[in-house]
């Protein structure tokens, strides 16, 4: 009999010269992925097979069942549980565990072991709040281990690391978290550890600074580890701490913020290389070198503020913290070349330590290095001065950006690009964003000019603007317009974008209320009219309501008025660092820009302040600004509303063609009889508010009055606005207007074609009751 094997499915026997053939079922491939879920809906069971229609309900049993090349799928949740990974992959068939939504392991013994494998990888995954002695991220004795993202966070009553590589060879830890409020350590790479990538990762002692005394942040020991781009804060001995089985270790491009110990202590590695790292706010040394170190590079580092700075968390015992110091055997051992320090606000003279404090001067001469470090604190020095020959020396800085030449700052670095920064960050100038606004509340509009903003390193090629209702527009040119169609408070936005991307953008707010007319402010003390100039400010010095003495009177909402300058396209305020003062240079009407309007009896109006309640005063002069300084209306607190329409307009009676007069200068009648307008036909329409107007004759300031209520003809006698002297203008289809005496209801009337005074008798309007302003 024989016997072969077809693919698994058939086996075929030859038997008596007839050919039989069994059928058997096909092994079915193995999946890619396997699921993990907790939402009972899931019908989820820690029992083959793992799919998405029957997941596995925790990630211990995934883990138990993964064969290289397959993928562990977590779905979102809390895992009470703490998981051991006990499968290996192949460089080219990895085992992976990674979380498709927010998923952590809890509980006092939280956390991953991965212990005696290699390639396997760990992608979002946390383990938060343990409690016990065992780390968050446990990896022993493997090697080629990826962990990426995630967060692994201790409890403060735990003693482990958040994450402790032991044995752990060529592996990477990458845009990983440890932290906790009392860590004793972050990450710990120990000495039988090498090859380890640790990038962009965060390290923090999350509760300030109550650390350990020993506590670190990441700590080497081992061969080969290289801590780029990460962010270091809190730790009572240091943030990164290189101990004596440590070689070739690279610390570059990291930022490292306050806490009570070092920035970067090592302590007898060799061949350390700490480049481009910025640090500062330690409470004791910024970069310290001891011990048996040897072979150290301390090269393009921005040190500000470390050593005992007032901060509150130090201990005065470290008042003898520097910047950078070297003591013990790493003297004579170590390089120390273009970096910046600054230890104090002003130039400090002991910032450096050759086994003891001194100044950068000193420094110098005692271990023949620094020679292009500078004692400044300023961000400017930091461009175009590395050395890009630096052991450790990167390519790209913290953010993932390429070295860049600003043509605005000389080269002053060294190596194969002279124009690398020092620090953890290549300065690229962005384009800065300046705008100014000109409102136009009779328009409803805003006209947007960003010509003022500068370029950063290429030049602008677009201007976005966003005018707070929705309306944005993208374009070449630097200024744009938009009309609203409601009064409201607007953002009005600008982002200016560079050739090359980098893009700045800054807003402002503005008040787009509706106005309810356009007056002139004349000064009862002078006559004048208050004008704005941005020189002297707010003047009565006019003798017209001219373009820079009109202003947009609008309603600022819980019975006060806003003033808008129309000169000066802002609304008139109160100072915000002289109550007394006022200026033109608002765009959003608040408390100090809603005055209140009062009426006084005599016609007039006053201006009381919104935030001392005083009332603005225009001096006799007309040469000092208008202040809010009196705490009553008087003479110098009144001011007439004059129509800037109808300021200084003739009467023209439509029934003969003649000008109205004030004939006698206030002494006669006012007649229809003149030929041409001359200053006794002169007159200004006063707002009175309600609706109400009065005829102010140029001739002689005083309003026209229907006297006798309308059973005598019209004069210009009356000092004040009372009673006799308010009207109502009724304007006529046909362009001319009406004048109704609100003594009597009667219509003014140029009774008997200009032959008679005029008089308000007129029961309704006729050709005798209409006028035209000239």
């Amino acid at each position: 009999m024989g016997k072969s094997l077809l693919s698994g499915l058939a086996t075929v026997v030859l038997t008596g010269g007839a050919l039989v053939g069994t059928i058997l079922p096909a092994q079915a491939d193995a999946p890619t992925t396997l699921y993990v879920r907790q939402n009972p809906t899931a019908n989820c069971s820690d029992q083959y097979p793992g799919t998405l229609a029957q997941p596995f309900c925790t990630i211990g049993a995934a883990a138990a069942v993964v064969t290289a090349g397959q993928t562990v799928d977590v779905g979102g949740g809390n895992y009470r549980e703490r998981v051991t990974i006990p499968t290996s992959g192949t460089p080219e068939q990895p085992v992976t565990f990674f979380a498709s939504d927010v998923a952590t392991l809890i509980g006092a013994t939280a956390g991953f072991v991965i212990d005696g494998q290699h390639d396997v990888v760990l992608k979002n995954l946390r383990a938060n709040g343990s409690t016990s002695a065992l780390p968050g991220l446990d990896l022993r004795n493997s090697s080629r281990i990826t962990i990426q993202g995630g967060n692994f966070a201790m409890d403060t009553s735990s003693t482990a690391p958040a994450v402790r590589l032991a044995g752990v060879t060529g592996s990477t830890l990458k845009q990983i978290t440890a932290s906790g409020p009392t860590l004793n350590a972050g990450i710990i790479i120990d000495a039988a550890s090498s090859d380890v990538l640790v990038k962009s990762v965060n390290v923090l002692s999350s509760a300030g600074y109550r650390t350990p005394s020993d506590g670190v942040g990441v700590r080497v020991d081992g061969p080969r580890v290289s801590i780029l781009d990460s962010k270091v804060s809190g730790f009572t001995a240091a943030a990164v701490a290189i101990g004596v089985g440590a070689v070739d270790t690279v610390v570059a491009n990291n930022q490292i913020d306050g806490g009570p110990g070092h920035g970067v202590h090592n302590n007898g590695g060799t061949g350390t290389a700490i480049t481009n790292n910025t640090i500062k706010d330690r409470c004791r040394d910024g970069i310290r070198v001891d011990g048996a170190s040897s072979g150290v590079s301390v090269q393009n580092n921005v040190l500000i503020t470390n050593g005992f700075f007032n901060q509150g968390y130090c201990d005065p015992a470290y008042l003898d913290g520097v910047e950078i110091g070297v003591y013990g055997g790493a003297v004579g051992k170590t390089v120390v070349d273009y970096n910046n320090a600054h230890h104090y606000n002003n130039d400090s003279p002991e910032i450096y330590a050759w086994n003891t404090r001194m100044s950068l001067a000193a420094f110098r001469a005692a271990s023949g290095q620094a020679a292009h470090d500078r004692e400044t604190g300023q961000a400017k020095d930091n461009i175009d001065s590395a050395n890009s020959a630096a052991p450790g020396y990167p390519t790209l800085d913290r953010a993932g950006w390429p070295r860049i030449d600003d043509p605005a700052i000389a080269n002053t670095g060294a190596g194969p690009l002279t124009y690398a920064d020092r620090g953890a960050v290549e300065a690229v100038r962005a384009p800065v964003v300046s705008f100014d606004v000109a409102l136009n509340l009779q328009a409803q509009s805003v006209t947007v000019d960003a010509s003022a903003s500068t370029p950063g390193l290429s030049p602008i090629a677009s201007y976005q603007f966003s005018f707070g209702d929705g309306s944005t527009v993208t374009q070449t040119s630097p200024t744009a317009s938009h009309t609203y169609t409601k009064p409201d408070l607007y953002v009005v936005n600008v982002i200016v974008t560079g050739t090359d991307g980098r893009s700045a953008a800054h807003s402002r707010l503005i008040s787009v209320l509706r106005p309810t007319g356009t007056v002139g402010l004349r000064a009862l003390s002078n006559g004048r009219y208050v004008s704005y100039e941005k020189s002297h400010g707010l003047r009565p010095n006019e003798a017209e309501p001219n373009t820079i003495a009109q202003f947009d009177l609008a309603d600022a909402g819980n019975g006060k008025v806003a003033l808008f300058s129309r000169a000066a396209g802002r609304y008139v305020a109160v100072s915000q660092f002289d109550l007394a003062t006022l200026t033109a240079d608002s765009l959003v009407v608040n408390v100090r820009e809603a005055f209140t309007l009062v009426r006084n009896s005599d016609g007039t109006i006053s201006l009381q302040t919104p935030t001392t309640n005083q009332y603005v005063t225009a001096d006799l002069s007309g040469a000092l600004p208008l202040s809010a300084s009196r705490s009553t209306i008087g003479t110098w607190e009144k001011f007439l509303l004059v129509v800037v329409p109808d300021a200084n307009r003739s009467l023209k009676a439509k029934v003969n063609g003649r000008f109205v007069s004030a004939d006698g200068a206030g002494t006669k009648p006012l007649i229809a009889s003149a030929p041409t307008a001359s200053l006794w036909e002169r007159f200004d329409v006063v707002d009175l508010g309600n609706g109400q107007v009065g005829l102010l004759a140029r001739v002689n300031n005083h309003y026209v009055s229907a006297d006798g209520a309308g059973t005598k003809p019209l004069i210009a006698n009356g000092p004040t606005a009372s009673t006799w002297e308010r009207f109502i203008i009724v304007r006529n289809s046909d362009g001319t207007v009406s004048f109704k005496a609100t003594i009597n209801n009667k219509y003014v009337s140029a009774d008997g074609a200009g032959s008679k005074p005029l008089i308000a008798n007129g029961p309704s309007i006729s050709t005798w009751e209409k006028f035209t302003l000239g």
